[in-house]
């Protein structure tokens, strides 16, 4: 998301060694597979824990929680569950098993297959044969009608999902001493005006949608996108999915060369519509996970003084990309 550099080395997951860790997982994962080892450097991403399983003939992904806290459910139930669908219609790797560790909290977890290919950091890296790869993609997810997948009539709908758990979040926060406090008054300022924006706009065509296309959440193969994280799956539509990976990226910049290359010409005006619910729920995410992180509930090596600082740094500068929306001013 962005672009931060973050610590690879993993000791401790959950507060398991990796040893402890590939015993607990081995108590509810039915493998034939031999001589499994956990890697100790994690995989990419920002929300979740990614850490590679491999033996000498097979490698799968252990995903595991971003935050300490206690999980009432299990969130990966959902998320293993789209993900079945996705790989049936070679749209992403195959889900393999989802559960909690026999362990005092109870962590969920889930492992999929491993898929190897090429995963960005950038955005810029994307070239225009993978931009096609993405669009066949969309396209083929956009068809897919997953059972009890959340389901957002209009634009509208979809934003107060953001705000209604930013809701729930932030009565919990006492912004008079929380460091977080102009963020709020920020996001809380914006939420208005993407409301208004939003209440009238009837354009959003019902498909299936990832939700949360980001560069790290595709891998490009020679003939394929495969699509990763696809717990935020709905019934939407895809051209958010467009606007969200054409303004997400911390070096989205490249938003004139990629939108003529993912929607079709008829459409380009409705992502470009579109743009302000994008930024507004990459501002929904990052002030959810500051507010976790003056917490003391992010595992510890997504978190730091470090990473605090990329993440204010950008909502800062996508907030002020929203306002200049909101204000009527151009994108770039």
């Amino acid at each position: 998301m962005l672009g931060a550099k973050m610590k690879d080395r993993l000791d401790l997951a959950h507060g398991h060694t990796m040893d402890d860790l590939l015993s607990l997982l081995k108590s509810e994962w039915r493998t034939d597979a031999k001589d499994l080892h956990l890697d100790s450097c994690r995989l990419g991403g920002m929300s979740n824990l990614n850490i590679l399983i491999h033996s000498v003939a097979s490698r799968y992904v252990l995903k595991l929680p971003g935050l300490t806290t206690v999980f009432q459910t299990n969130p990966f139930e959902s998320e293993f569950h789209i993900a079945l669908h996705l790989a049936e219609n070679g749209l992403g790797p195959t889900p393999l098993c989802v559960g909690r560790l026999q362990d005092e909290q109870g962590t969920p977890f889930m492992i999929r297959a491993y898929e190897p290919g090429v995963v960005h950091a950038s955005l810029s890296d994307i070239s225009l044969h993978e931009l096609d790869l993405v669009k066949t993609s969309l396209n083929r997810l956009a068809a897919l009608h997953i059972p009890d997948v959340p389901s957002y009539p209009s634009a509208r709908h979809y934003a107060a999902r953001f705000t209604n758990k930013m809701n729930v979040l932030l009565d919990c926060l006492n912004t008079e001493t929380s460091e977080l406090g102009s963020l709020v008054y920020s996001f809380r300022e914006l939420e208005q005006g993407v409301a208004t924006l939003f209440g009238n706009v009837s354009r959003w065509n019902g498909k299936t949608m990832h939700g949360d296309l980001r560069p790290d959440n595709i891998i490009f193969q020679s003939d394929r996108a495969l699509l990763l994280d696809v717990g935020a799956c709905c019934v939407g539509d895809p051209l958010y999915d467009i606007a969200y990976l054409s303004v997400e990226p911390l070096d989205a910049v490249d938003f004139e060369r990629i939108l003529p290359l993912l929607a079709e010409s008829d459409n380009s005006a409705i992502v470009t519509e579109l743009t302000p619910l994008a930024l507004f729920s990459a501002l929904a995410w990052t002030l959810e996970r500051l507010v976790h992180l003056e917490n003391n509930e992010v595992e510890e090596i997504l978190s730091g003084v470090d990473v605090e600082i990329s993440l204010r740094a950008y909502f800062e500068s996508k907030a002020k990309q929203l306002h200049m929306l909101l204000d009527g001013s151009s994108l770039t």
